[in-house]
């Protein structure tokens, strides 16, 4: 069973010419993108090295995904890695030991890192818990390294985007797969600039909401239609019974409104209604409580469709959570 190493590069120049020679006894595949600063040369000296150029493409997840399609083996183990020495590259042949056992090894970081990337990455993390639950076995899920056996992953299914290749990679892992984690120590980049910028987050959050299948922005669209509900009832028997209990009435026909429509359109009966309705009334008792709560303070204030209005954006940002995590909870991969 043949093994490689991906590495994707964009003017990594500097870091090869001391990367390399560490990886003498790997099958190494450099994927660069076209960086015309003398990748090519370095790596003509390394028999064990195989250079693929790509012209008029970029990125770093496309890349892997370029450097793994190049392999023939169904059954060859792979190791992915960035070459800015940030990823410890002694640590390679313990992935692949563990290859021998398992389907996925998903390398952690340990040890001090620039304080910005780990607001950044531990805000990321967070985000990507809470809107695909089925990646919380990941506990670095922003790492780029790690490894696989290519015959464990549902390839085809695979879509690049940005930088966070591993984390696609995981989510197709097929049924069943034995997965480890290994703890490494956390490097500096040692030549070059880091290539985190906005466009690399905002890509990120753009394949977070692709692999939670939209299902936040659908939650939103359904609250909004459930606002409407709410607050044409809210409206309706605002001139007859205490506010109070209009509020209640109201929000009790948006919850109804919102079940039904969450429960076919957003989670798709991803749990059963008998076990999801109760589930989320139980959930939406307590966003009621916190909308009415909220609207009938600030209708003392503010215009009461206003009040009823911030009621609702807040208890919105509640029932999301608790519907993911508890009305159409997804067991996670063990």
């Amino acid at each position: 069973m043949k093994k490689y190493v991906v590495i994707p590069v964009y003017k990594e120049a500097e870091n090869l010419k001391d990367l390399l020679p560490l990886l003498r006894d790997f099958n190494v595949i450099i994927v660069d993108d076209d960086s015309k600063d003398g990748t090519e040369r370095i790596c003509s000296n390394f028999k064990n090295v195989k250079l693929i150029v790509r012209k008029n493409q970029k990125g770093l997840a496309s890349a892997v995904v370029y450097g793994i399609s190049s392999i023939k083996e169904k059954n060859a183990e792979i190791v992915v890695a960035d070459a800015d020495f940030e990823h410890d590259y002694s640590r390679i042949k313990d992935v692949f030991k563990l290859l021998e056992k398992n389907d996925f090894v998903e390398c952690v970081k340990s040890g001090k890192r620039l304080w910005n990337r780990g607001i950044i990455s531990a805000g990321a993390k967070n985000l990507l818990y809470l809107l695909v639950p089925e990646a919380k076995w990941l506990q670095d899920p922003m790492s780029g390294f790690f490894g696989f056996r290519l015959a464990s992953i549902d390839f085809k299914k695979v879509k690049p985007i940005g930088y966070k290749i591993m984390l696609e990679i995981f989510i197709n892992l097929k049924k069943e797969s034995k997965k480890k984690h290994l703890v490494y120590n956390y490097g500096y980049r040692k030549h070059g600039k880091s290539k985190l910028k906005i466009n690399i987050i905002m890509e990120f959050l753009q394949q977070v909401l692709r692999l939670n299948k939209y299902r936040v922005l659908k939650f939103a669209f359904v609250g909004f239609i459930g606002l409407l509900v709410n607050e044409f009832i809210a409206f309706l028997f605002h001139p007859y019974i205490p506010i109070y209990i209009d509020f209640l009435i109201s929000a009790e026909f948006g919850v109804i409104s919102n079940f039904l429509l969450n429960h076919f359109f957003t989670f798709r009966r991803r749990t059963k209604a008998i076990t999801a309705f109760p589930r989320y009334n139980f959930v939406a008792l307590i966003g009621i409580s916190i909308d009415v709560v909220i609207a009938t303070l600030l209708s003392f204030r503010i215009e009461y469709l206003i009040a009823n209005f911030i009621g609702i954006i807040v208890a919105f940002a509640f029932n999301y959570v608790l519907s993911e995590k508890f009305a159409w909870v997804v067991h996670e991969k063990k």
